[in-house]
C-alpha cells in the first residue's frame, strides 16, 4: 500500500484498535499455482496483539475463517503469504469548506494493511472456540444471547468452515485526515463534517477520527 510520508502512522496499537473497529478485512491471496490475478474475500477478523512490535505489529496475529467452498483456504495452504486490507470511514471534502483558495475536492479516510503468513485451523475444537470468541466479541452489550445457547447448531456448522491465523509480519497504516492543512482550514472542515447529513456517508465518523487521531491545536 503506497502511503505518502505525511499520512503514515507507525503505531501498531492504533492500527490494532482500527482493525477491531472496522472488523471487515479484504483477504488477498495469490493463485495456488502463481498464475492469474489475486483472489479477495471480505471477512470479519479478530486480533491478538499481545507481544506485537509497537511499530510494525510483527508478532501479532489476525484470526478469521472462510466457507469451505471458498478456494482461498487452499490458496493459503499452498502459498501462506497474504495481505488483509481494512478500509475504515471515509468522506468527501468540498473545496467550499476551506478558507484558502484555490482548492480541489479531496477524500478523507483511514486504512490499515496487514501482511503475514497464514496457518490453517482445521481442528474442530479450535474452530468452535474461534467462532464462539468472535460471536462473543461482536454481541452488543446487554444482549441476552450467547454462543452456549446454540452448541448443537454450531457443531453442525464446523465441517463447513476453515479457520486460519495470520502471523503478522508488517502493518501499514494510512490516516488521511487533512492534517496537512492550516489550523483554520482544519477547523472549517471538521465543522462541516460534524454538521453533514446522510448524503455525506461517513462524515461524522471521520470527524470523530480527526478529533481522536489528529486533534486540532488550541485556538
Amino acid at each position: 500500500m503506497f502511503i505518502p510520508d505525511e499520512y503514515r502512522l507507525d503505531d501498531a496499537a492504533t492500527a490494532f484498535a482500527l482493525i477491531r473497529e472496522i472488523r471487515t478485512g479484504t483477504l488477498m491471496t495469490a493463485a495456488p499455482d502463481g498464475v492469474g490475478a489475486p483472489d479477495a474475500s471480505h471477512l470479519p477478523f479478530m486480533v491478538d496483539a499481545e507481544g506485537a512490535d509497537p511499530q510494525t505489529g510483527r508478532g501479532g496475529r489476525l484470526i478469521g475463517h472462510v466457507d469451505r467452498r471458498n478456494p482461498q483456504w487452499q490458496a493459503l495452504e499452498a502459498r501462506p503469504e497474504c495481505s488483509v486490507a481494512f478500509l475504515g470511514p471515509q468522506a468527501h471534502v468540498s473545496p467550499s469548506w476551506y478558507g484558502t483558495r484555490p482548492r480541489a475536492p479531496t477524500w478523507l479516510y483511514v486504512a490499515v494493511q496487514v501482511r503475514g503468513r497464514a496457518v490453517l485451523i482445521t481442528d474442530q475444537s479450535a474452530l468452535r472456540a474461534m467462532v464462539e470468541r468472535l460471536s462473543d466479541e461482536l454481541e452488543p452489550p446487554g444482549s441476552d444471547w450467547n454462543s452456549s445457547q446454540v452448541v448443537p447448531y454450531t457443531e453442525r456448522l464446523m465441517p463447513y468452515i476453515v479457520g486460519f491465523g495470520i502471523d503478522i509480519e508488517r502493518i501499514d497504516t494510512q490516516i488521511r485526515l487533512g492534517q496537512g492543512n492550516t489550523p483554520d482550514d482544519r477547523r472549517r472542515v471538521l465543522a462541516a463534517l460534524t454538521a453533514a447529513g446522510d448524503t455525506n456517508f461517513g462524515a461524522r465518523a471521520i470527524a470523530a477520527l480527526i478529533r481522536r487521531l489528529v486533534p486540532l491545536p488550541p485556538d
